[in-house]
């Protein structure tokens, strides 16, 4: 496989893991250039099924090694787009959007990527256990525990329902 090729092929999966990470589409891009070249260099000792693995693998180092340096923990922007024409459907989405991600931030880390990595990039639990230096049981309580927080949360604001 050419860098080409690597780049191509996982570009997009890569860029939207760290942007989930970031919240920042500037850093997001730092950390998945930093990514490419890291695994460049070490093509020799991946193999072809744990590739995506080990570059979310890779791309979560790079993020937490930079957050240390950097000393940052930024929230989301309040302003995100949506390309929906219709304001009401806007506004849903908006207020849909938030009470997700404020849910979100209310679970551990680490549960919390598990979930993201399972749900948003449909990674087996393996993979996940690999990427988070986890057993697979654990990324499996990980996701469950994640799930149930959020369907809980979900529950009680609807009334029990």
């Amino acid at each position: 496989m050419t860098f080409e090729q690597l780049y191509n092929t996982y570009f997009t999966d890569v860029y939207r893991f760290a942007v989930w990470l970031t919240h920042d589409s500037t850093e997001a891009e730092d950390v998945t250039s930093e990514t490419f070249i890291r695994a460049w260099a070490k093509r020799d000792r991946f193999r072809t099924e744990t590739l995506k693995g080990y570059l979310f693998a890779t791309a979560r180092n790079i993020f937490i090694k930079h957050r240390h340096r950097s000393n940052r923990n930024e929230q989301l922007p309040e302003e995100l787009a949506d390309g929906s024409p219709d304001p009401h459907r806007a506004a849903a989405a908006r207020m849909d959007l938030d009470r997700v991600t404020r849910e979100l931030s209310r679970i551990p880390s680490p549960d919390r990527l598990a979930l993201v990595l399972r749900t948003e990039h449909l990674l087996p639990y393996e993979e996940i256990a690999r990427i988070l230096d986890i057993s697979v049981g654990a990324a499996r309580v990980k996701v469950y525990r994640a799930r149930r927080r959020l369907l809980a949360t979900s529950s009680e604001k609807n009334g029990g329902n």
